[in-house]
Formats: structure tokens, sequence, C-alpha cells
């Protein structure tokens, strides 16, 4: 696959958390960064200094000090075994309204980690020094995964989600080699599980976003049911990547990451379709029309382009499935354009119904 560039990994992600209006304003020259790991850094120092500006999120902190002067409930018992109380002390144990809370900690460790990092760019390097500096009353973090489950955020503290997924980004892959203890980032591109995931939920959000201002209803995740009278446990769930809803149609949508679209086998050396994926696409199309009587279910399963960019469309069963690829590598507005022309010139023949089961037509 060639480089995407650093404007389409910005996008890319926006869309896949679902927070494109919120990291517009963290965006500012973000074409020229000389790498992946330098735009999370940049957009980190924006959004950690608009928190600055409007104030970290604080929480009641428990504490615990000697004091001269009651505060809370005292601790009798440590009093009198330290013999506090013979200095005019006591053992205290009360709650103070500090910034010292879970998601504070893991944004200042995230940004500490960010500064060490010798691949950075010198002035985002700065920037995050800058940024630390004014991160004052915030207790270092030897951060877990669990930690990102553990943050708990409402209305009044949102504004931290976006700032949140960077730092469990940074998590993943800002690693540490156990020989030298030097810091490295490892290319998220090739790791093939994180680029799955990001492509599937880019897909779905992005016509989520921008087709439901046009009357579509778009379900990312949606799970679809077996045709089966009480299913027993051992069958797997179904949950297709996305099903837009619209216009008269109901496509199902399924996302693959792959360094090679096509596959080659020892019977035929012409690259096709991995047939595991179609399989996967027509059991949720055939399973799906059952619960959608009198409506003609079309599915759409895209890769990213690697070797071959192409659309082709085939009816299988009576359905018409498109498969197609979308370049990453291109200008933003030309992906954009590439993810409705896949979906928008997609329409079903009048005689569809007509063809007889199995049919494949290229």
């Amino acid at each position: 696959m060639t480089g995407i560039p650093i404007r389409n990994y910005y996008y890319l992600l926006s869309y896949a958390w679902d927070l494109l209006e919120e990291s517009r304003e963290l965006a500012r020259g973000i074409e020229h960064l000389p790498s992946v790991e330098d735009l999370l850094a940049r957009m980190l120092v924006h959004g950690t200094q608009q928190l600055l500006r409007r104030g970290m999120d604080q929480g009641y902190i428990p504490q615990s000090d000697v004091l001269s002067t009651i505060r809370g409930r005292i601790d009798f018992e440590i009093s009198t075994r330290r013999l506090l109380l013979e200095h005019g002390k006591v053992q205290c144990d009360f709650e103070e309204f500090l910034p010292d809370l879970l998601h504070n900690r893991i944004l200042k460790e995230t940004l500490r980690g960010l500064g060490a990092y010798p691949g950075l760019d010198s002035d985002n390097r700065t920037a995050v020094h800058s940024v630390l500096r004014r991160m004052e009353g915030i207790s270092p973090l030897h951060i877990r995964k669990s930690h990102f489950a553990q943050v708990r955020l409402h209305r009044n503290n949102a504004h931290y989600r976006l700032l949140m997924h960077l730092c469990e980004l940074v998590h993943e892959n800002l690693l540490i080699n156990e020989e030298t203890g030097q810091r490295y980032f490892r290319d998220f591109l090739r790791d093939k599980r994180q680029m799955a995931k990001l492509f599937e939920l880019f897909v779905a959000r992005f016509y989520q976003k921008t087709l439901e201002a046009d009357g579509w209803k778009v379900r990312p995740q949606e799970r679809i049911h077996w045709i089966c009278p009480n299913p027993p446990d051992l069958l797997p769930e179904m949950q297709a990547d996305a099903v837009l809803r619209g216009d008269g149609r109901v496509v199902v949508v399924e996302c693959k990451f792959y360094r090679k679209t096509l596959q080659s086998n020892l019977w035929s050396q012409k690259p096709k379709i991995r047939s595991s994926h179609l399989y996967q696409l027509m059991t949720y199309i055939h399973n799906l029309g059952a619960t959608s009587p009198g409506q003609g279910i079309e599915g759409l399963l895209v890769y990213p382009a690697v070797e071959v960019n192409f659309i082709e469309d085939v009816v299988l069963s009576g359905h018409r499935v498109r498969i197609c690829t979308i370049d990453l590598s291109g200008e933003w507005e030309t992906v954009a354009e590439r993810m409705h022309q896949v979906l928008t010139d997609f329409r079903l023949p009048d005689d569809l119904h007509t063809l007889p089961s199995m049919e494949v037509q290229p």
C-alpha cells in the first residue's frame, strides 16, 4: 500500500472516533507534519492548550496529612501511635478539589512519553514540554490498557473524549525497547488489527455523517439475527460493519483491510477475491433479508486500494453485490468523492428478481 498522507490519517481518525467537529479545532497546519506521531502530538498539544485555557477537570481526591488544625476526619489511631497529639498535631483524612483525576494523569503521562520520543519534530517536542510545565498538581501514572476503560466521562467533561482516544492510540504504539530503553513508535499502518478496525469504523462513520442529512439511516456495527427459532448459544454473532437504509434501498457494508486485496491459489494464477469475504457478506444479506421482507438487500464489500483500484458488480442469489476499493493515498477530496461514488451509482436493475438463484454476472 502506498503511503497515506498525514491529512488523510487525520480524517480517518476523526471519522472513526465520530469526533470530526471536535478534531477540526486541533488540525491547524497538519498537512506539513513529517509523521503520524507528530500529528498525534500536535493534536494533543492543541487540545491540552484549550483544556488549560478553560480549566482542567477537577474532582474531590482523598488526602491524608498531619495538620495542626483539624480538617475532615481525625485518624485517632495513627495520631495516638505517632504521639502527634503531644505536639499539637493530628492525622487528618479529608478530600480536596484537585485536577489529579485519572484522565488528567493519562493525558500528562502520554505527553511525557511523547516528549521523550527522539523521533518527534523539534518544534513539537518544545510545545509538548511547554504544556507539561503548566500541568501542575497531577501525579505520575504507569499507564495500562485497563486505565482507559476506567475513565468516566460525562456531559461536563465530554471534551476529553478526543484527547483520550489520542492518548490510547499513542499508548498502543509508543513502545520501549527492552534492551536499550529507547522509545520507538510502531507504524500502526503495518498493524493489521489496528488498521482493520480503524478502516471499518471510518467507512461506517463517514456514511453516517454524510448520508443521514439526506434521510438515510446508517447503523454502524448492526447486529443481524440468524434465521433460526431459538438459536443455540454456540452460534456466532453476526455484526455487519454498517447497514445503510434510504432511498428505497438496504445496503449491507462489510470492510476488509489486507496488505493484498486479491489472492491467487494453486489452481488459478488469476487473482481473485477471498471467498470467505463473499461468504460472510452473503450470509449477512440472506439473514437480514428474512427480517426485511419486500426489500432488495444489496451488499458492498470495501477494501483499501493496494496493488489495484477497481469497482466490480455481480448478482449473487438475486442480490446486487459491489466489490470495490478506496485509494487512501490520494487527496482527501478524492477519497471522499470515491466513497460517495461506490454507493451513489450503485442501482438495482429493474429485472433483478427475475434472475435465477446463484447466477453470477460480471
